[in-house]
């Protein structure tokens, strides 16, 4: 507006020169001989100066905050209270709701803005202290007029990755933040989330967040969102409900206790869980967030033909269109089926997609979908990520020897054998080792006993699973079945029934990293007791091969087979030369015990495997340095703490904690990251579900791995039918995640069910005949990959949101070493020192950033210093643990994972807490005076700038736009009223560039002369005031234009809005014509395919009803969300740059 106002000024060839719009418009209007029209700022209060009780759009004093009121219920009669509705305006409690009643409110006051700036200020501020104030109501500003700038990667404890901003990109351009985040394992999808999350919440738009996760992940989302953003959020659980309930009441809702909550899907099926939550939400609650992980889970389930609703699929439809904003995240979002496609795309934003509408091309996809593997990523040179080499060892027996050779999948090269150890035989004159000898007791057995059909054929598959595992967790099974067998007891079939009941259901709901090992290991044995129950006695043959494979694995189960001593092989190359069967003799030389840096990871399924091993590597290690510290174990049925405590240790660095080998369970992979100090896993099994082994090779496989290569081996006995088996299942897996992306897990899937019936002389056709269709290839193809075929595309979205970043950068001036000086001016504020430099307690990387100490701080402070302190025991008090001190803190990403240090950023609850008493300065807090003055080098004049703040709000007293707003003067000793020439935009523009060099390192207060400072202290007041009308006509113009891109965009997002409703009503009703034409011939056994068709249907029909209403309604509400609905301008402080030549 103030440019085109210079323009008419010109125009009518009136003078042009200033900057406030009042003063330009009235040249105009004398001009045209309207002398008489008034001219108001904006700022300044209108109406009844006397009203004693507030109108909507007022601000007011309550409580000591400041508060918008956005209701006035007038009383019901006489001498009752008025209602006022309030929203709070304070940074450290922005829409924040509160009720009060007016007249019986201690202390509530209307503010006017006009009454109330710099009051006389009693002495300068220290210009650190100044600098420290300025810089963190700088860090804080937002603005929605701009979609293009980031204030979460600054804010967020994070190493900034180029690929993660793409997601945060994306979802600022939508008028809703519905975004599809599909990156490949391993890439940040819980990241990038945050990242979207965090800016929603500092702009306003989201205040209420439910994540939906897998029961075992739950706890790594919370402590990501924790950590890294500063965000606390509550898991949802029986435990949860209990304690919301003993402290408010048996009737209250669970989910109206909080703002932000993590659910697992289990849990989320059960209607006492999803029914309260359904009615607190409403019919869609405003500001609120849905982020749905594994998003996959929520698509109608494969079917031959038409894919059908889930369970999954109908809580998901019932709780999605309840919150306002949606993130779903998976690697794998297409299987295969058009329709289950588009209704997972309903799901996320249905104004963009409908079920049973094919998406038709990428340009639909891109605005809300993310899609990119690591090759992608790789191929453009992006980003630093390993390759993963999938090795196999292949362990075959010549004269009394175990040899082991290494064959990278993909090649048909392998490495020269290398000798393992001696074989267990059986003895003469079978003369072959024992592994290869029960295999084919076990086959024969299996011909003999095992049922055409029924139950009973399971517990064959388990003795086939779990030989193939050791025969630790074979011979435990097989004793177990051997009691069993045949013996129809009634106490066998109830074992049954509680293996499959529901009550197991609901423990595992609860449980979120699977069953404790004893209690796993026991429903196993009665899943066996029942299974072995349903078949017949063995007899005569039967009865000798039995009791045969129990006493040879007996005798031989805690012996190491040939797996074991290829690790322990690989073990004596990589870690610790010295390891044997046996331990370490005592007289061995100092560097076979000596251990190195190396660490490795070995996954079993079972714990009867896991504990044998353990066992084993305990007794090979014994004699070494440290031998006892080198082994942890990871399993089902840990607690919290636990895990946490073998996670620090394993990712933690190699010199502190001597942990080398981590023996796991499949409890650890999921929700585990243990990629700090380790690229090397080996499967001692095969999981017979495919994709249990890609989530075991997902734990180092992914982002912040520091190693160029990661090595995931498998082991294959080619001598054993089984193994082959299994060398071609591994073989597949590794081309189809190569090939088919998406539609790899629906492929994985397949395998896992041919799988299920164990191995026969059928299972290596099957599996190979296991493929997906061209049809689903070509679904997905064009419906999914397409968005990541065009990679120049993926690189232009990823350098555009680099330049976003650079851009933002320059808006905020953050950086770490302001941070810090800002903590410790804040520290001393709160009656402490400043932060201690120290060296780092052990060797540290070139670039690990420096580390500092907190001094001690009063009693008051011991719950926020809580999230510095290391992780407490499960077993320690609270008071014992308080007593511990806080760790170390950096203002940098570590160079590798560790929890060794606290990443302070601007979300820590400690940052908070510091830097908001500089944020309450003028309203609750009253430390600084807020003037200074600085020795300045670079003019040889005396300048004076003042500084207000400009604040635009919305519906709510959401923050719309946050401006300092600079106003610079010279300063003339003597000239009376006149003393303050403000500057033309050229040379204001290079005192304030000058005066933010200065602060990034101010000078001592000391460095302006005593008698100065006095003179300059005597003036502030006066001053401040005589540049207050300048300051708020510059505001005035700023908050105009900003008031123009928010009307703009708000415009340009309900146009978009209305374009893409007006495609949808097309898209639908192209659909409709052409399903119309169709005759599609249904079989009987696809009773349910037909019924979901002809229900996607009619929701086709009741969609298209519904889309004129919505073109109405909807595109109003996204301009709705960027309505000011209040402008408020508040002084900040005054500066006085006094120039060193004067001393």
């Amino acid at each position: 507006m103030r440019d085109e106002l210079k323009a008419a000024c010109r125009a009518h060839e009136l003078p042009a020169d200033g900057r406030a719009r009042p003063l330009l418009a009235g040249r105009l209007l004398r001009a045209a001989g309207l002398e008489d029209v008034e001219l108001r700022s904006t700022f300044r209060a209108g109406g009844d100066a006397t009203r004693q009780v507030p109108a909507v759009g007022d601000v007011v004093a309550v409580r000591r905050r400041q508060y918008l009121v956005t209701e006035v219920v007038t009383p019901p009669g006489p001498r009752q209270a008025t209602r006022v509705e309030l929203a709070c305006l304070d940074d450290d409690a922005q829409g924040e709701r509160l009720s009060v009643l007016w007249e019986l409110e201690l202390g509530a006051r209307m503010v006017r803005p006009e009454r109330h700036g710099l009051s006389e200020p009693l002495r300068l501020d220290e210009p650190r202290t100044f600098a420290a104030y300025l810089h963190t109501l700088a860090w804080h500003a937002v603005t929605a007029t701009d979609a293009a700038r980031f204030q979460s990667p600054f804010r967020a404890g994070i190493k900034i990755l180029s690929h993660q901003l793409t997601p945060l990109a994306k979802a600022l351009e939508l008028p809703r933040a519905n975004l599809f985040i599909a990156d490949d394992v391993g890439l940040g999808k819980t990241i990038e989330a945050g990242l979207v999350l965090q800016e929603l919440v500092l702009r306003q738009r989201v205040s209420y967040t439910i994540v939906v996760c897998p029961a075992a992940i739950a706890l790594q989302w919370q402590s990501e969102m924790a950590r890294r953003f500063g965000l606390r959020f509550e898991i949802m659980s029986r435990a949860f409900v209990a304690r919301m309930r003993q402290a408010r009441g048996f009737r209250v809702n669970p989910w109206t206790t909080y703002h932000r909550f993590i659910v697992s899907y289990p849990l989320l099926r059960r209607p006492e869980y999803r029914e309260p939550l359904l009615s607190h939400l409403g019919q869609r609650r405003k500001k609120s967030l849905l982020i749905l992980d594994e998003a996959h889970t929520a698509a109608p389930a494969s079917a031959s033909r038409y894919a059908v609703d889930s369970q999954i699929t109908q809580v998901v439809r019932d709780l999605a269109p309840k919150l306002e904003n949606r993130l779903f995240l998976s690697a794998t979002p297409h299987n295969g089926h058009s329709n289950s496609f588009s209704a997972l795309l309903e799901l996320l934003d249905p104004q963009r997609f409908t079920r049973g509408v094919k998406v038709t091309s990428a340009a639909q996809l891109r605005p809300v979908m993310v899609r990119r593997l690591k090759s992608d990523l790789r191929a453009l040179g992006i980003g630093r990520y390993p390759e993963r080499r999938v090795l196999q060892i292949a362990l075959e027996h010549r004269d009394g020897v175990w040899w082991a050779r290494y064959r990278e999948i993909g090649s048909r090269d392998a490495a020269p054998a290398i000798r393992v150890g001696t074989f267990r035989p059986v003895g003469e004159p079978v003369g072959e080792p024992v592994d290869l000898h029960l295999a084919r007791l076990l086959k024969e057995y299996t011909e003999l006993m095992r049922p055409a059909s029924g139950r009973g054929r399971l517990v064959f598959v388990n003795l086939q699973k779990r030989l193939l595992s050791s025969l630790e967790a074979f011979w435990r099974t097989l004793k177990v079945h051997a009691k069993s067998a045949g013996r129809r007891l009634a106490a066998a079939a109830a074992a049954g029934e509680d293996v499959d009941g529901t009550d197991g259901e609901d423990a595992a709901d609860e449980e979120p990293y699977g069953s404790d090992e004893e209690e796993a290991e026991a429903l196993l044995a009665a899943r066996v007791v029942a299974e072995s129950a349903a078949v017949a006695a063995p007899a005569g043959r039967a009865r000798a091969l039995l009791e045969e494979m129990l006493d040879l694995a007996g005798r031989h189960r805690h012996a190491p087979d040939a797996k074991a001593l290829a690790i322990l092989a690989w073990l004596r190359q990589h870690c610790c030369p010295g390891l044997a069967p046996g331990g370490v003799p005592r007289e061995a030389p100092a560097e076979a015990r000596r251990w190195s840096d190396r660490r490795v990871i070995l996954f079993t399924e079972y714990a009867d495997t896991k504990r044998w091993l353990m066992q084993l590597l305990a007794a090979a290690a014994d004699g070494t340095d440290d031998g006892a510290d080198r082994i942890l174990s990871f399993h089902g049925g840990m607690s919290d703490e636990q895990r946490d405590e073998v996670q620090r240790a394993f990712n933690g660095p190699p010199e502190t904690h001597p942990v080398r080998i981590l023996v796991a369970t499949d409890a650890a992979r999921e929700g585990v990251n243990l990629q700090g100090h380790c690229a090397d896993l080996f499967h001692l099994d095969v999981p017979w579900n495919p994709a249990r082994m890609e989530q075991r090779n997902g734990r180092i496989d992914r982002t912040l791995q520091p190693a160029p290569e990661v090595r995931c081996h498998y082991f294959v006995l080619p001598q054993r039918a089984e193994d082959r088996v299994l060398g071609v299942l591994v073989d597949k897996v590794e081309r189809i995640q190569r090939e088919l992306g998406s539609l790899a897990a629906v492929v994985l899937e397949r395998m896992a069910k041919v799988m299920d019936d164990g191995i026969d002389p059928s299972t290596g056709e099957r599996l190979a005949a296991v493929e997906a269709s061209d049809r689903q290839r070509e679904v997905s193809g064009a419906e999914l990959e397409s968005t990541r075929a065009d990679r120049a595309a993926l690189r232009r979205e990823i350098e555009r949101a680099e330049t976003i970043l650079d851009r933002s950068r320059s808006a905020i001036p953050l950086d770490a070493e302001r941070l810090r000086a800002a903590l410790d001016v804040a520290l001393e504020l709160a009656g402490a020192g400043p932060l201690r430099p120290i060296e780092s307690a052990a060797p540290a990387a070139g670039d690990d950033p420096p580390a500092f100490l907190l001094p001690p701080l009063p009693a008051g402070w011991q719950e926020t210093l809580d999230s510095l302190r290391p992780p407490r025991r499960r077993d320690q008090p609270l008071w014992e643990w308080r007593q511990q001190e806080p760790l170390p803190v950096i203002f940098k990403p570590p160079a590798r994972m560790t929890e060794e240090r606290v990443h302070l950023h601007l979300e820590h609850p400690l940052v908070q807490r510091l830097l908001a008493r500089f944020r309450a300065q003028g309203f609750g807090a009253h430390d600084l005076e807020r003037v200074t003055v600085l020795a300045n080098p670079h003019h040889a004049s005396v300048r004076v700038v003042a500084f207000g703040r400009l604040s635009l709000f919305g519906d709510g007293a959401s923050r719309l736009h946050d401006q300092l707003v600079a106003i610079a003067a010279r300063w003339h000793e003597g000239r009376g009223d006149g003393h303050l020439e403000p500057l033309r935009a050229r040379s204001q523009q290079q005192t304030l560039d000058a005066l933010y060099r200065l602060l990034a390192s101010p000078p001592p207060l000391d460095a302006v002369g005593r008698t100065a400072r006095e003179r300059l202290l005597a003036a502030a007041a006066g001053d401040f005031a005589r540049l207050w009308p300048s300051l708020e006509e510059e505001a005035d113009s700023l908050a105009h234009e900003a008031e123009g891109k928010l009307t703009r965009r708000g415009h340009a997002e309900a146009d978009g809005l209305r374009r893409l409703l007006e495609a949808q009503r097309a898209a639908i009703e192209r659909t409709l014509g052409e399903r119309r034409q169709m005759v599609i011939e249904w079989t009987a056994a696809e009773r349910e395919q037909r019924r979901q068709y002809e229900q996607d249907q009619r929701h086709l029909a009741r969609r298209l009803a519904a889309i004129g209403r919505e073109i109405d309604e909807e595109p109003r509400q996204i301009e709705y969300l960027y309505r000011v609905a209040l402008r408020r301008f508040e002084p900040v402080g005054l500066v006085y740059l006094w120039p060193e030549s004067r001393g």
